[in-house]
């Protein structure tokens, strides 16, 4: 359980691995870890394969670590496989409205193949 952090490829894409039920000291790690490759210019895009996660119970926690993950990506693109009960309403709603809030270029996916080649498309786009 816990996140796994694939480093960058040459294109500047980031794979994240999150199973079973990081923790927050498991989120900030990652926070931190993005935030320092942006700042050194490296980090252009990343996947977020939830697939194998379990949703947090409380609705902040989740909120929280959602914030605190779009205040540190700024406006890179952002692909996210979901783990199961991704789609309850109420989360929905909650995540619609930090990615508004945080300008976000974000889309979900069904699988990290769909993801990367959203990510790398993003990117191609950035670099014309």
């Amino acid at each position: 359980m816990g996140i796994t952090y694939e480093d960058i490829d040459a294109d500047g894409l980031v794979r994240v691995t999150l199973t079973g039920l990081p923790t927050r000291t498991d989120h900030a790690a990652l926070i931190e870890r993005v935030g320092a490759q942006i700042r050194s210019g490296q980090l252009r895009a990343v996947i977020i394969d939830a697939s194998a996660a379990e949703l947090p119970a409380s609705t902040s926690f989740s909120e929280e670590v959602w914030e605190d993950f779009l205040s540190g990506l700024g406006h890179r693109p952002f692909a996210y496989v979901p783990p199961s009960g991704h789609d309850n309403a109420k989360r929905q709603a909650m995540i619609r409205l930090l990615l508004d809030e945080w300008g976000t270029c974000f889309t979900e996916c069904t699988d990290v193949e769909q993801a990367r080649a959203w990510c790398l498309a993003r990117i191609a786009e950035q670099s014309d």
